[in-house]
């Protein structure tokens, strides 16, 4: 299980599944050996690199959809004002 586990979220980490890590985090079995959990603190270490990357990706992008929504706004208050 132990070793399943380790490739399992080695994977995810790769593909970028964010869902799949939160799920294998939950699903974390005890570990044992001193060597799996150097491995699984560094697996956990780069997850967390990663979430904090996407954290930082996903607010860039909400700033330029505010940006845009704004721009938008004010151009529907602009024609119509004109139009009345």
């Amino acid at each position: 299980m132990q070793q399943k586990w380790l490739e399992d979220f080695k994977i995810a980490i790769i593909e970028k599944n964010f869902e799949k890590i939160e799920n294998l985090l939950e699903e974390m079995p005890e570990i044992k050996s001193i060597g799996d959990l150097k491995t699984s603190v560094a697996l956990i270490n780069e997850a967390k690199k990663l979430l904090a990357s996407e954290q930082s990706r996903l607010k860039e992008n909400m700033a330029k959809i505010q940006k845009s929504k704004k721009f938008l706004q004010t151009r529907e208050e602009h024609t119509f004002s004109k139009s009345c």
